[in-house]
């Protein structure tokens, strides 16, 4: 049975001890599980991966970025939004199937035999978590209430004057 090749692949039969970069850039479709179509992950995505061996392990550090087709919550409108998303795996050096119950899914047990590291599932989980959770576009009046602003001094003194901030104070000062 032989197996498929991942679209996200480091090669560390004969890897150095250091640091090394990859930039790979491939498309939604190219990973075998629908659910990155969904979203509108339908332009290119550019990942970035620092590995930094060392004699014991190899870090991995994995750096999504692409331009996801969304629409807005309120209004429904199309829009562009650019999402970037970051993960970090530790693969330990070790013999296959020892001692991984006790570690997190961040460190990985890797057989010094391995020829490569298959990041295509990390990958695609990255992009997965990196789209937001509320999307609100800026043009609409009505949707860019929703949006955080930076509160200038004179929304800072409303706030202080307000009667519900006086009685925290109060509640604040008897508690403290």
């Amino acid at each position: 049975m032989s197996k498929e090749k991942g679209v996200i692949e480091i090669r560390v039969a004969g890897l150095s001890e250091g640091v090394h970069l990859y930039d790979f850039t491939c498309k939604a479709t190219d990973f075998k599980k629908p659910e990155l179509a969904e979203p509108g992950f339908c332009n290119d995505i550019c990942v970035k991966v620092v590995a930094n061996k060392t004699d014991s392990e190899i870090t991995v550090d994995i750096e999504t970025k692409t331009v996801a087709e969304l629409s807005c919550d309120i209004c429904l409108a199309p829009l562009k939004k650019e999402v970037t998303g970051e993960y970090r795996i530790f693969f330990v050096f070790g013999e296959p199937g020892s001692n991984t119950d006790a570690q997190d899914e961040n460190y990985r047990v890797l057989d010094r035999n391995a020829s490569v590291i298959d990041l295509t599932e990390d990958v695609r989980e990255t992009l997965l978590l990196s789209k937001p959770l509320k999307v609100v576009c800026i043009d609409n009046p009505g949707c860019s209430v929703y949006h955080e602003k930076e509160t200038g001094g004179d929304d800072k003194e409303k706030n202080a004057k307000s009667p519900w901030r006086a009685s925290l104070e109060k509640l604040k000062d008897k508690y403290h």
